[in-house]
């Protein structure tokens, strides 16, 4: 029986997802030297908003949902099999996303502190969150996939506990929420900063990586398999 993927296409991965966050980050570059980059957070938020009027909104959105689909390009080249393909996609989701703030702050010095507020997506609207949100939850993106994979290569792969998947589910859910529900307060220009749905964006969070190491300890109880 052959392995479903290869440490070299591993290694590819990372490598892929990491220059896709590179190009990431120089196309926000050009999109805030557009505006004068100064100003407070909140006011940075709008003058990004203003700055991408109805025509180059929905060329950024069109950008955004590119963006996705290559890495699910990348996924699908990853592996014949589905689950390895989804664990990759989350893994280039993860690199990508981390490696876009961290080039940011090689390039711009942006962002400044983990609680600086961020556009995250345009897709459907806005989400809005401090930058440590995002980075936390790709963070566990990358460590979970990544062991995942590691483990499945010597052992069977079963579909996880459906407890696991509700947890998952509802804790993606949550934390969606918390980054989109108060886009509308952050998009009013009042001058402070609407107070961030913490204890959504935490339940959902607790809940995903709760949901992450159920599935872990299950493949890793499974009987080990011996690939040729």
């Amino acid at each position: 029986m052959a392995r479903s993927f290869s440490w070299l296409s591993f290694l590819a991965l990372w490598l892929f997802a990491a220059c896709m966050g590179l190009m990431e980050a120089a196309v926000v570059v050009y999109l805030r030297a557009l505006g004068s980059g100064t100003g407070s957070e909140l006011e940075q938020v709008h003058e990004l908003m203003r700055t991408l009027d109805t025509r180059l909104l929905l060329i950024e959105r069109q950008r955004e949902a590119a963006t996705i689909v290559i890495l699910l390009v990348a996924a699908l080249l990853f592996s014949q099999r589905f689950a390895y393909r989804v664990l990759a996609f989350v893994l280039a989701f993860g690199i990508w996303d981390l490696t876009y703030y961290g080039f940011l702050r090689r390039m711009i010095g942006w962002p400044t502190t983990w609680t600086t507020l961020d556009v995250l997506f345009l897709i459907p609207n806005p989400w809005i969150a401090p930058v440590a949100c995002p980075m936390l939850v790709a963070g566990s993106m990358v460590v979970f996939a990544s062991l995942y994979l590691v483990l499945a290569r010597t052992r069977a792969l079963k579909s996880p506990h459906p407890t696991a998947w509700i947890g998952m589910t509802i804790g993606v859910a949550l934390v969606l929420f918390s980054f989109m529900n108060s886009k509308d307060a952050y998009m009013r220009a009042t001058g402070q900063i609407p107070r961030f749905g913490w204890s959504w964006f935490l339940g959902g969070y607790v809940l995903m990586v709760a949901a992450g190491v159920m599935m872990l300890i299950q493949l890793y109880r499974e009987p080990k398999a011996r690939f040729f």
